[in-house]
């Protein structure tokens, strides 16, 4: 990379940064911002208080009294009054119930639905979402979301800062003082808590010395397009160095039975997640599926469940660490670094390379940069900048190639027009050209194709980023999800019902980036109907997808323009014509020396024969 191209690229980028100074919040308005954070949090505050409410008032599941008789030992635990306690810390909501002693609601304080409500995992508010199932020597099927716990810990409520720790115990209690503790740990600052399982005594009433700790509930939906979303909704388990999902795309139910030690079971939507991991080796896993109607519709429903499968320990505790939150990586590696493989940042057979580039490269840059300007779109092409910079001299490289290719145009065409009748002497002359010219065909494909890894994989992490979720830019309310401009009164096959904005303006980059760079085919009709047919194909296929993706492939195709003028200015075409000339009479020299150093040997064969 030359001098002049370092201070063009420079110049533009400090451009840029003016215009991130001059449009940064001033004062004035960063404290109007916090002022409103303020009143948000509040209103947060006053809405946890509204939960207790809006849990009484669900119908309550509590099994009628010939359904306990099916509970054999565990019959005395079937009913009772229901209490409730709130944990609140600064990242979630969490209301439990005595009914099954867990979280019947659990609400993320960070994250908003796309109609400005928090984002609730659980959508069942009358029972716990955890249960523990085993089958008692009474061969009853027992699962504990539907027996009543004693809540051990005193009074109703507790409100955690960042940082500051306390736990939740229940007990549920069966004939002749037979018990089973929860006690629950939460940490302030973290989406992740624990669970310790204790038996006393309870145990001799489980058959096979073996229960299964299960999340039950469906996540709860979390953005408008729910066709969207499903294609990222399902049930993963991890075991050994794999992690494996359940994922259904046809209506019913399947269920999954897996053996031997299974590390975390999770369910997940496309943004958010719960997670079980046990602290001990585990026997098992299940993951159920279920779909009804059609899951590639608005009006699909799709509803997974996990447990891990475990044996009693010999000092009757089990313990597991649970996370339910978002699909962050900051969070997430912190609780497990593999649990970030649920989030479907490039094909299989690149994830060797999508995985690593997305987690020590993309995730911190957008952490960094975001930090610094405040918004997301401007992140996005600061990134695009910067992936230009590392990837310039490969695309000098293609230039270039493609530059010469043009320069031996009229020659092509020529032995085209010589050898229009013979198809494969007219691939030998232009091979043989090309070699005499010191041309690679493929030069300008080559570089390309080594930029793919990395073109893909941002394809895929911009689907799934929720770095850019509800993120805002320009008409842009949602960097996640699509930005339409423009609403149809009808629908188009593939293309929906209206047209976004960064689509259209990508579409429009690319037709003036392939006219430009198809110069080379110019005279072929083929390439010429090419230059408009790949950019309309592309807006059937990204219309739909993160306004975010096509921001970056509008960025990243403006850049290319602007390289590419750049590039051509520096090539001095008549230099580059010499130097193929020279390139040419070079090897024509070299061929003539050969066969005049030929002749010679054939001479002096010749006059030792006749002596």
């Amino acid at each position: 990379m030359d001098r002049n191209t370092v201070t063009g690229l420079l110049l533009i980028f400090l451009v840029f940064l003016v215009w991130i100074y001059y449009t940064t919040p001033t004062p004035e308005e960063m404290q109007r911002q916090a002022r409103e954070r303020a009143i948000q949090d509040s209103l947060r505050a006053i809405q946890a208080e509204q939960f207790d409410e809006q849990i009484r008032t669900e119908p309550e599941l509590i099994p009628t009294e010939d359904a306990a008789s099916a509970l054999g030992y565990f019959q005395s635990a079937a009913q009772g009054d229901t209490t409730l306690f709130t944990v609140q810390t600064p990242k979630y909501v969490a209301i439990f119930t005595n009914v099954g002693g867990g979280p019947a609601l659990f609400t993320l304080l960070e994250h908003q639905k796309y109609d400005d409500t928090l984002v609730q995992l659980i959508s069942d508010s009358t029972r716990s979402a955890y249960s523990v199932g085993f089958l008692s020597t009474q061969n009853y099927d027992i699962e504990t979301d539907r027996l009543l716990f004693r809540q051990v810990t005193s009074g109703n409520r507790m409100q955690l800062e960042e940082g500051e720790t306390a736990t939740l115990q229940y007990v549920l209690e069966v004939e002749d003082g037979k018990r089973l503790y929860y006690t629950y740990t939460f940490t302030g600052s973290q989406y992740e808590f624990n669970l310790s399982i204790r038996f006393a005594g309870i145990e001799e009433l489980i058959s096979g010395n073996t229960f299964d700790f299960a999340w039950v509930p469906s996540l709860v939906p979390t953005e408008q397009s729910r066709k969207s979303e499903s294609m990222y909704t399902g049930a993963y388990f991890r075991t050994g160095k794999t992690t494996s999902d359940l994922t259904l795309s046809d209506t019913g139910t399947e269920v999954e039975n897996h053996t031997g030690n299974i590390t975390w079971v999770a369910t997940k939507t496309k943004f958010f997640t719960q997670i079980i991991k046990a602290e001990q080796e585990t026997d098992g896993a299940l993951l159920r599926g279920t779909v009804i109607g059609d899951p590639n519709s608005e009006e699909g429903i799709l509803e997974y469940s996990a447990s891990l499968r475990n044996r009693i320990q010999p000092d009757m505790v089990s313990s597991f660490r649970l996370y339910a939150g978002p699909l962050e990586y900051r969070h997430l590696r912190n609780f497990d670094d593999k649990a970030y493989d649920m989030v479907d940042t490039g094909f299989g057979f690149m994830r060797w390379f999508s995985d690593p580039f997305v987690k020590y490269i993309i995730v911190p840059f957008f952490g960094f940069v975001g930090g610094w300007v405040g918004n997301y779109g401007l992140v996005i092409i600061i990134f695009g900048f910067a992936i230009k910079l590392v990837l310039y001299p490969l695309t000098k490289k293609s230039f270039e190639s493609m530059a010469a290719m043009r320069e031996l145009q009229p020659e092509m065409k020529a032995i085209q027009e010589k050898y229009k009748d013979n198809p494969q002497a007219q691939q030998q002359a232009t091979m043989k050209l090309f070699k005499k010219a010191k041309v690679n065909p493929l030069g300008g494909c080559l570089p390309n194709l080594l930029q793919m890894p990395v073109l893909i994989t941002l394809w895929r992490y911009f689907q799934n980023s929720i770095e850019i979720r509800q993120e805002s830019f320009l008409w842009a309310a949602d960097l996640s999800a699509p930005d339409p401009i423009i609403h149809l009164p009808f629908t188009i096959p593939f293309l929906g019902d209206f047209l976004s904005g960064f689509v259209l303006l990508m579409t429009l980059s690319m037709v003036v980036q392939m006219k430009i760079s198809g110069q080379a085919g110019a005279s072929n009709p083929q390439m010429k109907i090419l230059q408009y047919i790949l950019p309309l194909v592309l807006l059937f296929f990204f219309n739909t997808l993160s306004s975010g993706l096509s921001l970056y492939y509008l960025v990243y195709n403006v850049l290319s323009i602007g390289q590419q003028f750049m590039i051509n200015k520096q090539i001095d075409h008549v230099k580059l014509m010499e130097t193929v000339d020279k390139k040419k009479a070079k090897e024509m020299a070299r061929e003539q020396r050969l066969e005049e150093k030929k002749v010679k040997t054939d001479k002096v064969k010749t006059e030792k024969k006749k002596k």
